[in-house]
């Protein structure tokens, strides 16, 4: 009694009870792999990093965040915290460094600001967030960087090169920041967040004072300059009084374009010090102005 085959691919003939067998050790085998997978997302449910964290939270005066979502290349359990940093108005500030498989890092770090107004990352452009508006750098393939309000919390999401994290990986880890008291779950998204632009607010219009001169003070913090931008009216006369607060830096020299062919530079030695730049503004338009080596850049506005 001859048994039944079928025929496959290439001609060959295989006993219909033999191509059964294969197809359920097939089934056998991904049910295994379904079960090994369940079982890795169950025991990994919760950030591993939660109660290092934790653990390190005793020092600081506030909830230490994590993120849920970070891309799987990252190792969490390997992340070093830094409890020791300083923030820029020289607030107790910690630090997360995240490491992937390439050796590259992922930073997160997070501090209460003093003087949340003055401390504005430089060179950013304002993006949307689920914490509202937030503030997205990026500096050629050298860093992306992202700054986001928490509550009264800032946290400062960056990489040294871009090819760590895209602008939109970023923007997701930001959004799902939440405290390492609730053991923060992983979540691996198929579909990141689109950046979008946040429309920059207007300008700081400088009053003229009952002197008929636009008279006002431009201070360089170590989160950049403020106004950071303001307007000014073409052919009234300009009295700006450059001084900084803290330490900035290369932020203490000035480069200002007074119209697009002349520039008026200032310098401080000390922080107490104070310089006086005078100019009447001839010539409509936007113009730039920025520390020596373009780490701090401000807008001015001279108005018809």
């Amino acid at each position: 009694m001859s048994s039944k085959t079928i025929t496959l691919a290439g001609g060959r003939r295989w006993p219909i009870w033999s191509v059964i067998v294969g197809l359920l050790a097939i089934v056998a085998v991904a049910v295994v792999l379904w079960q090994v997978t369940r079982e890795r997302r169950v025991e990994y449910s919760e950030a591993p990093e939660a109660q290092t964290i934790l653990d390190a939270q005793a020092s600081m005066p506030f909830q230490i965040l994590i993120p849920a979502y970070l891309p799987e290349e990252f190792v969490r359990e390997d992340v070093q915290i830094d409890v020791t940093q300083l923030g820029p108005g020289g607030e107790p500030m910690v630090q997360l460094t995240y490491p992937n498989k390439k050796g590259q890092s992922l930073f997160v770090r997070q501090w209460v600001p003093v003087n949340p107004d003055k401390e504005i990352l430089a060179a950013a452009r304002p993006v949307e967030t689920i914490w509202g508006t937030g503030w997205l750098r990026r500096q050629g393939e050298q860093l992306i960087a992202l700054w986001t309000d928490v509550g009264p919390l800032r946290v400062s999401t960056f990489a040294n090169k871009q090819e760590v994290v895209s602008q939109e990986e970023v923007l997701q880890i930001a959004s799902t920041l939440g405290p390492a008291s609730q053991a923060q779950v992983f979540d691996f998204v198929l579909e990141l967040p689109d950046v979008r632009a946040v429309e920059p607010p207007p300008p700081l219009e400088i009053p003229i004072n009952e002197d008929g001169v636009q008279e006002f003070t431009l201070v360089v913090t170590p989160g950049g300059y403020d106004p950071l931008r303001f307007q000014v009216k073409k052919d009234v006369p300009v009295k700006m009084t450059f001084r900084q607060l803290g330490r900035v830096g290369c932020g203490n020299e000035l480069i200002f374009p007074t119209n697009s062919s002349e520039i008026a530079s200032a310098h401080l030695d000390n922080m107490g010090d104070s310089q006086l730049i005078e100019f009447t503004p001839d010539e409509a338009g936007e113009f730039q102005f920025r520390c020596s080596h373009t780490m701090y850049r401000g807008l001015m506005t001279v108005a018809p």
